[in-house]
């Protein structure tokens, strides 16, 4: 019901004065209901009040709103709210707008911003204020449809804008010294277990995976591990989430056990030194959204261990999502937050229950215990896919190969969980050993630690390359989540009650899945041109087919095809692309449906004709492009918009009989042809 009243507002804002005065109202109905005894009056309220509190809540938390123009203001203090991001070149740091100068006047300020300074002297920590002057820009809207909405999705985080700060564009304001507070502390012992990591450890993928994953350390994993990790549904091991909180609270549920069994003190102590442990463990993580989720989780887990004698884990799972959901109400449409849970949901429910079905009786007991774990890992496996499998789908367009990720799962956690286990070993002792100059001990660990990794990472990726255990260009419809969910509950509930109504009603939803595929798609004939980096980039879409044509540079960023044009191909039905890259110093010229297309890497005179579309790529305007005068009754496609003087001195070259066709790509969606 708590949710209930989340989503409303996500699609209702407007209604918030109306609601309070609905509020006060079942407030009053409450009351009259218990003074008067009136049971159902009482409970009606009650269930109103529930979707009423969760609309006012999450009223109450949605982001504070931007207070200036981004345009027309250059200089600010802002304050850093999150941990340093390290990136190849730069620093990315989070930060609030504490004031903004405006006609020489201070001004308090509002928002969030992710700026990117360079790699200083400076220790950025959480807590620091900074002098900056700067440009501050939004963030890009989509150039293709259907991908992702980053401006949209950073606004609902309160974030509205970036920039880049040169070293001579900011002043620290306050000193390292004066941070010194509980999240200073986690800061620093995060990087004092980054660099022992790093002195125990060789550069390259192991020593980047593990700070990634034991601390949370957001480094710059490249773009073929994160696919590989992907592609064999093990990308949630990359971030610090359930696996590794769940991994450290049985490690410490196992050490100090035998508090439970010396009484009442002895169980408060239990509680008292395992929440200490695992809330330390999420701050030198981070704090991230994923680890509060699993701490929390954790924390009322325990709690119920150590207070209650009896536990009902879905009752667990439904009060911390609701905490969870108290502050931070917006959480709920977060893919993140979603799929763990309906993992846990998944792995409460089905997973004992399968692992039931089959019992292997062997006498050779090494046989009997390889068989017995084998199918317990692979229904930890099937569980917890069995509600996230479709939202996988719906939000990344891709998923796992069943065959293979049933087959290589039961390994990979086997893997994993080595790692991770010899992992928070190495992160608990190395301070010790450091301090006794034990350095070889230290050594031989972080030795250990590579090779585990290195044993991960060399079944992950020979098995990626062998197989390609990847399904691309996936698409499924919110409604078809929303019937597989109730197909589910309906299974279940056959299951366990035997009644023809829920037979009847599997065969319905079956029939209404159908729907969808009795149809076959339309034969797609269409192309989009947008631009990457100050080049044109021109995508033509032929029923299941596509090809497009780009940079030579974009040959290098998969990351960028990943997030901007593979929505577009699941989405519309593709199932085999080409890629065509052309060299970005010689012109190009093709006709696409009766139109011509040109494409300028370098200075052009027009040739006679009409109705020809022109696209301009960086290097073209280079130097004063007195050549555009002659490219009359044309559209004049320029990659990226200059600045305002730079765009004054190109208008004096523009075609006399051009009028107002001349567009910057990047400065709007792609065109659609």
């Amino acid at each position: 019901m708590w949710m209930i009243g989340i989503c409303i507002y996500a699609n209702f804002p407007s209604f918030s004065n109306s609601i309070f005065y609905v509020f006060i109202i079942l407030w009053i109905t409450v009351f009259i209901g218990s003074f008067f005894k009136i049971r159902s009056l009482l409970s009606i309220s009650f269930s109103l009040l529930l979707p009423i509190s969760g609309y006012i809540n999450a009223r109450l938390n949605t982001p504070e709103i931007l207070n200036f123009d981004l345009n027309n203001t250059n200089t600010f203090v802002f304050e850093v709210t999150d941990f340093p991001e390290i990136k190849p070149k730069s620093i990315a740091l989070v930060v609030h707008c504490i004031a903004f100068l405006d006609h020489k006047k201070w001004k308090k300020g509002s928002g969030k911003f992710k700026i990117y300074v360079d790699k200083t002297a400076n220790k950025w920590v959480k807590g620091s204020r900074l002098l900056v002057q700067a440009k501050l820009s939004p963030f890009p809207q989509p150039s293709f449809p259907f991908e992702k909405n980053w401006s949209e999705y950073f606004r609902s985080k309160g974030i509205y804008g970036s920039a880049f700060i040169a070293k001579n564009a900011f002043i620290l304001l306050n000193d390292l010294g004066e941070n010194k507070n509980i999240i200073y502390y986690f800061h620093f012992w995060q990087s004092y277990l980054a660099q022992h990591l790093a002195l125990a450890m060789h550069r390259g993928i192991n020593l980047d995976v593990a700070k990634t994953m034991l601390l949370g350390v957001k480094s710059s994993i490249d773009f073929e591990t994160m696919a590989v990790y992907s592609s064999l549904g093990a990308i949630h091991i990359l971030s610090v989430s359930g696996l590794h909180v769940g991994l450290l609270y049985a490690g410490l549920s196992f050490i100090l056990g035998f508090l439970l069994r010396k009484g009442r003190f002895g169980k408060i102590l239990f509680f008292i030194l395992m929440m200490i442990l695992l809330w330390a463990y999420a701050g030198i993580s981070g704090f991230s959204d994923p680890v509060l989720r699993s701490a929390w989780m954790f924390s009322v887990m325990l709690f119920a261990k150590a207070f209650l004698h009896h536990q009902n884990g879905i009752n667990t799972l439904a009060f911390s999502c609701f905490v969870l959901l108290v502050f931070k109400p917006m959480a709920l449409f977060e893919p993140g937050f979603q799929l763990s849970y309906l993992a846990v949901l998944g792995l409460i429910i089905f997973q004992q229950k399968w692992a039931s079905l089959i019992k292997f009786n062997f006498q050779y007991q090494p046989l009997q215990f390889i068989t017995s774990n084998t199918w317990e890992l692979t229904c930890v496996a099937l569980a917890a896919q069995i509600f996230t499998w479709p939202l996988i789908i719906y939000y990344f367009y891709q998923f796992p190969n069943p065959f293979w990720f049933l087959l290589l799962n039961p390994i990979l956690i086997v893997l994993s969980t080595i790692s991770l286990g010899i992992g928070f070993l190495f992160i608990s002792l190395s301070p010790i050993l450091f301090f006794l100059k034990l350095d070889f001990l230290m050594l031989y660990l972080g030795s250990l630690l590579d090779f585990s990794f290195s044993m991960l990472h060399f079944v992950m990726f020979k098995f990626v390359y062998l197989f390609h255990p990847i399904m691309p260009f996936l698409k499924i419809y919110l409604v078809e989540v929303f019937i597989y969910f109730v197909l589910v509950i309906c299974v279940s509930c056959w299951l366990v009650y035997r009644e023809r109504i829920f037979i009847l009603l599997v065969i319905l939803l079956i029939s209404a899945e159908g729907l969808f595929h009795i149809f076959p798609d339309r034969d797609h004939q269409q192309s989009y041109l947008s631009q990457y980096k100050g080049y044109p980039i021109f995508v033509s879409i032929s029923g299941v087919k596509s090809h497009f044509f780009a940079p030579t540079d974009l040959s290098k960023d998969p990351l960028w095809i990943q997030g901007h044009l593979s929505p577009l191909w699941a989405n519309l039905g593709v199932k085999d692309t080409l890629g065509l890259y052309y060299d970005q110093r010689i012109n190009y010229a093709w006709i696409y449906k009766n139109k011509k297309f040109i494409l300028l890497n370098k200075a052009a005179i027009g040739p006679r004709g009409y109705g020809t579309t022109v696209m301009v790529a960086k290097n073209a305007l280079k130097k004063k492009p007195h050549w555009l005068r002659t490219w009359d009754y044309s559209t004049l496609l320029i990659t990226n918009k200059p600045s305002i003087y730079t765009q004054q001195v190109w208008s004096t070259y523009y075609p006399k009989l051009l009028g107002n066709k001349v567009d910057f790509l990047d400065q709007r969606a792609a065109i659609m042809y």
